[in-house]
């Protein structure tokens, strides 16, 4: 599709530009901080001093083993980000307010850090867990998501407070992220995130790559060489991406995905006065344009598999303001203002400093402009489908039950009413080693029947890529291929509007068995041919049987966004729908 980033960024511009090392967010000096609300800061300062008040999160060698021994990813997650986000927020603190007890904190944290033995999560060290092994080795090289990301925090650490750290602090920085990040980048070319798969991974170890290139590397031919690599990588994603700029990991995959692309690109921009410019590619302006596409209202976003369906990180403002800023989407810019305003913590759980700094200092985000809004959306190449009126939003998707963090769910739909989902996708709980093993599809969230699909024949969708959706158009679909052929379906065609679902099928023979699902956000209530919830009213065309089952939410991530409990509708075939051919309607309003 045109142009690559390659060719929009040479090899010989990179070598001619990239001469200098820390250029990175010019202009950022006391008078910038001092322009920060009042507001902010007394947010910021409090969320410092609280933090600050606890004694710093111990690391233990125990819980990094849980991992392997018991699938637990939690008991060694929780210290470890929480480590970072107390640097991010009291090198916040001292830009604030130059306070020594600031960068005092800042930089205890810092060789608390480098003292790790690994900077990569338990569930990515790809060296220990190829030994069998619950703990890792010196020298074992696992350049995931978050020692990249670890990496980037202290290149910026660096950046901003150098001018008041001590050369023993800044030193070890330097030849920790060497040693961790950026030696293996180079020297390793075959990473998992590269060769391996493409999502969201590639462009957010590339973007903190390249924030340590920026800022730490001394060498200008390195450094080149480093931001070569780069681009080659994101090329990878690229073109791996679809034209229509859909993400299929989902809306809060997108903020490390595109997102992430805009992180490095913004980098590359500033570090050169805007002489390394990526923004043309003709890929990002779709997707800049993804987000806002897939907003509902408030932090409610259309979310499939394993997407959450509340976004509440307002840092993640910036990168989209700025993807906006140099695609000229206004939609985007005005989204990012919209995310900005929310009342979350700016610092969120897993921190981004570059993201939280542009957030506090970038004047564009605190200034509206008029947009028209979100119309109807259709990627024909994602295969999601978003359509609007004034009060109801329906969202469904094709594709296979093969994609990035997929569940299987080809055909599923969500429903919102007044900006609130009441049709919804779960989403999927609190990562543990089984989320990504062979028996990921024993978790009840990433099974067809806890979406809203049908069970055929007593069959349910498979997994796989040759389980898939044919016939998409902007009006609707084919399920049979998403089921195994013993299901004995001809066709399932599924027709969708904001107001109505149709399916009509075709099968083999007079079914077993037909069941249909709906997964309720709220209190339904089912009176003769109708489901009331809450504010939205269902009502169905067709003999069926219904029970409401309560799933009770035990996972925080899934309480934290749907509450103690949602219903699992299951609307069961009476004997007189149980035929080769038929149809049944749902009607919303």
């Amino acid at each position: 599709m045109g142009q690559t980033l390659r060719e929009l960024l040479p090899v010989e511009l990179l070598g001619r530009v990239l001469g200098e090392v820390g250029r990175v967010l010019p202009g950022i000096g006391a008078s910038a901080w001092a322009q920060v609300s009042s507001a902010e800061r007394v947010a910021v300062l409090a969320d410092a001093e609280e933090t600050a008040a606890r004694e710093w999160p111990v690391l233990l060698a125990r819980d990094f083993a849980r991992y392997q021994r018991e699938g637990d990813r939690t008991t060694y997650e929780t210290p470890y980000f929480a480590r970072r986000r107390r640097i991010v927020l009291s090198a916040l603190a001292a830009l604030l307010t130059g306070d020594d007890r600031w960068i005092a904190d800042v930089v205890d944290g810092v060789w608390l850090v480098c003292d790790e033995a690994t900077w990569t999560i338990p569930a990515h060290a790809w060296a220990a867990i190829a030994r069998g092994e619950p703990l890792p080795r010196p020298g074992d090289r696992d350049l995931d998501l978050f020692c990249a990301e670890t990496g980037g925090l202290l290149a910026l650490v660096d950046h901003l407070l150098g001018s008041v750290l001590d050369q023993p602090t800044r030193r070890r920085i330097a030849a920790e992220v060497d040693r961790r990040v950026l030696t293996p980048f180079l020297e390793v070319r075959d990473w998992r995130w590269l060769v391996g798969f493409t999502n969201n991974w590639n462009p957010w170890i590339h973007s903190n790559v390249t924030a340590c290139a920026l800022l730490v590397e001394p060498d200008p031919v390195r450094r080149a060489q480093l931001v070569g690599l780069v681009v080659e990588g994101l090329d990878v994603f690229l073109d791996s991406y679809p034209d229509d700029g859909g993400c299929d990991e989902g809306a809060s995959y997108w903020t490390r995905a595109g997102g992430s692309l805009g992180d490095t690109l913004v980098l590359l921009y500033d570090a050169t006065s805007g002489q390394l410019d990526g923004f043309g590619h003709p890929k990002l302006r779709p997707i800049t344009s993804y987000l806002p596409a897939m907003h509902i209202d408030d932090r409610w976003y259309v979310n499939f598999a394993d997407c959450p369906a509340q976004l509440a990180d307002p840092s993640t403002a910036y990168p989209l303001y700025r993807l906006g800023v140099h695609t000229d989407e206004p939609n985007a810019r005005q989204h990012a203002r919209v995310i900005r305003r929310h009342d979350e913590p700016l610092v969120p759980q897993i921190p981004s400093l570059l993201r939280v700094v542009g957030a506090l200092l970038e004047p564009g985000l605190t200034a509206d402009e008029e947009v028209a809004g979100n119309k109807n959306v259709y990627l024909p190449q994602t295969e999601v489908v978003v359509t609007r009126t004034d009060d109801l939003l329906l969202a469904w998707k094709g594709g296979h039950n093969d994609e990035s963090h997929n569940h299987n769910d080809v055909g599923t739909f969500v429903l919102a009413k007044y900006g609130v989902p009441r049709v919804i996708d779960l989403g999927v709980g609190t990562y543990t080693r089984q989320t990504f093993s062979p028996d990921r599809y024993q978790i009840f969230t990433t099974q067809s029947d806890y979406h809203n699909l049908p069970r055929i024949n007593g069959f349910s969708q498979q997994f796989g890529r040759s389980y898939h959706a044919t016939g998409m158009t902007a009006a609707g679909l084919d399920l049979a291929q998403a089921y195994p052929p013993e299901a004995g379906i001809r066709s399932w065609r599924r027709s969708l509007s904001p107001t109505e679902v149709t399916d009509t099928w075709d099968l083999d023979d007079d079914p077993t068995e037909l069941v249909w699902h709906l997964l309720l956000n709220g209190h339904p209530v089912h009176e003769c041919n109708t489901i009331v919830v809450d504010d939205l009213t269902i009502t169905y065309e067709g003999e069926v049987q219904v029970d409401l089952e309560p799933i009770a939410l035990d996972d925080p991530k899934l309480s934290d966004v749907w509450g103690p409990e949602v219903t699992r509708a299951v609307l069961t075939a009476r004997p007189a729908l149980l035929n080769r051919t038929g149809a049944i309607t749902m009607t919303f309003a």
